[in-house]
Formats: structure tokens, C-alpha cells, sequence
């Protein structure tokens, strides 16, 4: 499901560039300053529900961020992304028996690459570390499932296309590293974003 939302949503923004074009700017030579994103998509967790029935392993939920960049190419990100309900399982197969609900949300810091393809468009990639809170209600054999915290490293890659000298919006996937770990295993943890961003 979120594959398919990647493609049309990358369709999208690429349909969204060409009738942006004609809004196009040259950014100063310096590139440095405060940056400050809104974004809304859709997380689901990679594997949790194979093979499961009764299991949804997907929500959605927005994110924001404060930046800031040094130039055109580099910059960094401290943010806040809330996974919404990243599984819902209620289970009673086999001896065993499930009913779990997982809420979660997490504090982020990322480098961001850019490599700014012409004044209109651009290409990033961001590399970071997040801090997680779940938020855990249900029972797993009868035994109540504990909330939980940790850190996990994820990553990012997206588009992003420039209205005027301020604004630019953008559609990105993440991946974010062992962030969910019910059930006996962990699990990645994917989104597909789309917003924008101001810069100051």
C-alpha cells in the first residue's frame, strides 16, 4: 500500500515542479538561514502484520521540524514526528493470544544533504538519530504490554520544489531502525511525508 502511495505521490510532485517552473528564483550565493517545516503523511511498520490477521500496522500523523542552513548543500533539522497508532493487533490464534495497541512518536536530529538540481527543484537525503516513546495498552498471553523508549537511527530521501525565495514544498520517505518491539522482535518503521517549508 505505501509503495503505491510513493509512486503516485512522486507523480504528483513531479507534475507539481513543471507548473511551478514558471515560479522560479535564484537563491544568494550564501544559502545560510532558519528553516521551519510542516509536513502530514502516512507510517506503517514494515513487517509487524505478515502472515497476521486482525492486524493494521499503518496510520497517519504529521511532523515538524526547525532548521537551520549553513549553505546550499548542508543543513540540520531538529523535529517531531508522531506515528499515530503504528499497530493495531487483536489476535487469538494457535495457544497464544494478542490484543495490542501501539501509539508512538518521536524526537529527531538530522544532517540534511541537498543538491539543488536547478533553481526550481532539488533533490535531499538526511541521516539521523531519533528518540522514540511508544505508548503501549493491551496484553500479550495475559501478561500487559509495557510502554517503551529508545534511540533509533533512520534516514530520509525526497524532492523538494521552490515556489518563491521563502516557501518550498516537499514529499520525502523515511526509514527509521528497530523502532517498534512487540511480539518477541523488532521492526522498521516507514513513512511517506509531503509538506512544506519556510525559510526565514
Amino acid at each position: 500500500m505505501l509503495k503505491h502511495k510513493i509512486y503516485v505521490s512522486a507523480f504528483c510532485a513531479a507534475l507539481a515542479g513543471v507548473c511551478l517552473a514558471p515560479a522560479a528564483f535564484a537563491q544568494d550565493d550564501e544559502g545560510r538561514g532558519w528553516t521551519f517545516g510542516l509536513d502530514y503523511g502516512q507510517t506503517e511498520a514494515k513487517k509487524f502484520c505478515d502472515n497476521i490477521a486482525n492486524c493494521d500496522d499503518s496510520d497517519n500523523g504529521p511532523r515538524v521540524e526547525i532548521g537551520y542552513d549553513f549553505n546550499k548543500n548542508w543543513g540540520v533539522e531538529l523535529g517531531y514526528t508522531s506515528f499515530g497508532t503504528d499497530f493495531d493487533l487483536d489476535t487469538d490464534e494457535g495457544e497464544g493470544s494478542a490484543r495490542v495497541t501501539q501509539k508512538a512518536n518521536a524526537i529527531t536530529l538530522s544532517a540534511i544533504g541537498s543538491v539543488p538540481v536547478n533553481d526550481w527543484f532539488g533533490v535531499f537525503a538526511r541521516l539521523g538519530y531519533a528518540r522514540y516513546d511508544t505508548n503501549n495498552n493491551g496484553s500479550i498471553d495475559g501478561v500487559r504490554v509495557d510502554d517503551e523508549s529508545g534511540n533509533s537511527p533512520f534516514w530520509g530521501a525526497g524532492v523538494k520544489f521552490n515556489v518563491n525565495e521563502q516557501f518550498a514544498v516537499r514529499v520525502e520517505y523515511q526509514n527509521y531502525r528497530d523502532l517498534s518491539n512487540q511480539l518477541g522482535h523488532k521492526d522498521d518503521v516507514q513513512g511517506l511525508f509531503a509538506g512544506g517549508v519556510y525559510r526565514f
